[in-house]
């Protein structure tokens, strides 16, 4: 490895922010930072960050990269708004692989809370879980589930009372 190899990864992720702060509009709020680590007989990293803010979403991009080319990037985009909270994240590895997962969480219109959540890892694996939260006047039920990509899954319902 040369010497010029980590300012040039350096420069080029500066140039990248550059070119992505200048196509932000003016209610947008900006934020990014990168790092350069490097060690005795060319070990070392560079890592970046940046975080987008826009009403009603968040966008974040955070990689790593070692300089054997082992690394990943990870993109999360977060929005909410109308009584829900979702949110995305993918993770690619530089090997090709990648890992998503997913989630939410919403007010119904009757007043319950849902959440709900998944992850589908790089062998393609897939886990969800749901849960539902409704308040009564005497406590709340919980009911919550879970379903995989190998056919299990279970669901429960669970009553709280308060006492007097």
């Amino acid at each position: 490895m040369s010497k010029n190899q980590p300012r040039i990864r350096i420069s080029f992720g500066v140039a990248a922010s550059l070119m992505l702060l200048s196509s932000i509009q003016s209610a947008e709020a900006f934020h990014g930072r990168f790092l350069s680590v490097q060690g005795a007989h060319g070990h070392g990293f560079v890592a970046g960050r940046t975080i987008n803010r826009v009403p009603g979403s968040v966008t974040a991009t955070r990689g790593v990269e070692t300089n054997n080319g082992r690394g990943f990037q990870t993109n999360r985009q977060t929005t909410y708004g109308n009584g829900s909270v979702n949110n995305a994240v993918t993770r690619t590895y530089n090997n090709g692989e990648t890992a998503t997962r997913t989630g939410s969480i919403t007010r119904n219109p009757d007043g319950s809370v849902t959440a709900e959540r998944s992850h589908t890892g790089v062998n393609g694996n897939t886990q969800s879980g749901w849960n539902t939260i409704y308040r009564n006047d005497n406590g709340f039920t919980d009911t919550r589930g879970f379903t995989t990509s190998s056919g299990a899954s279970a669901s429960q319902t669970t009553t709280y009372t308060r006492g007097n």
